[in-house]
Formats: structure tokens, C-alpha cells, sequence
């Protein structure tokens, strides 16, 4: 009797071994190169502004700027950086701090824009919408510091 209970918890621990082993296993996550910089617009830090790395393929990396315009990129959850390779870099105000905002007509186009809060500045489309930033990642700590004009 006692060497069938023992066959049998021999067995069970071998399944219960086997399904732990796929929750260690290799991750699918990429490699990742850590990014933090600054932002300025025409000379001055940029405070509540989106930092976007968007890789060529895969995943972006998000971060937002503090009041002296610094930033750090997370990946995911509580994950920092980004993917490693060249990334186009997006630069826009952030929309979570202001209320909902409905398109205005600018007098002098004519054209619908949208309404910046909190004295946020009108970042130009080539750094964000058509963004022509780039940035060649590396493995380990990156400094990508954007100095915008308008």
C-alpha cells in the first residue's frame, strides 16, 4: 500500500513541478535600453508634456515631464525604459489634466484647433502628429534631451 501512495505523490509532484515551470520560463518581453532626458521649448522646461518612443515595431514607451522638464520612459506597468533600436519620438501636451475640450476657430485661419488649458504651449505637429524626432536606443541608461522651437 505505502508504494502506490508513494508512486502517487511522486507523480502528483512531478505534474505540479512541470506546471510551475512554464511561470519562470523566458519572457516575451524585448530587450530594453533605459531612457530619461529633458524637454525644453524655445529655451524654457516643458511641465505635463507626453514622451512617446515608438518602435519601428512592437510596443511604446511613455513617459511624462515634471517641472523641470525631465522624464523617464516605462514600458509597461511598472517597467522602465524602452524597446532597444530606432524609435520615433512623439512630444505632445498631455490632455489628462484638462477637461474635455471642444475644436475653436482661430480667427486668423479660420481653421479648427484645438484650445490648449493650462497655459500649455501649441507644440508644431513635427514633433508630435508628423513627428520627425528619432532616437538610436542602447542597452542601459540613455539621455535623450529635446531642445523644441516653435
Amino acid at each position: 500500500m505505502k508504494s502506490k501512495q508513494a508512486g502517487r505523490l511522486a507523480a502528483a509532484l512531478s505534474v505540479m513541478l512541470l506546471s510551475l515551470s512554464g511561470c519562470g520560463g523566458a519572457s516575451d518581453q524585448p530587450d530594453l535600453g533605459q531612457v530619461s532626458g529633458t524637454i525644453t521649448f524655445d529655451g524654457k522646461p516643458l511641465s505635463g508634456i507626453v514622451v512617446v518612443f515608438q518602435p519601428d515595431s512592437g510596443r511604446p514607451a511613455r513617459g511624462r515631464t515634471d517641472a523641470e522638464g525631465k522624464y523617464e520612459l516605462t514600458y509597461i506597468r511598472n517597467t522602465r525604459g524602452t524597446k532597444v533600436g530606432h524609435n520615433r519620438v512623439e512630444i505632445a501636451p498631455s490632455e489628462e489634466d484638462d477637461a474635455p475640450a471642444e475644436a475653436q476657430l482661430d480667427a486668423d485661419s479660420a481653421q479648427a484647433q484645438r484650445p490648449f488649458k493650462s497655459g500649455k504651449p501649441k507644440i508644431p505637429v513635427r514633433y508630435n502628429i508628423k513627428s520627425e524626432l528619432e532616437a538610436e536606443v542602447q542597452p542601459g541608461d540613455n539621455t535623450f534631451d529635446f531642445a523644441l522651437t516653435s
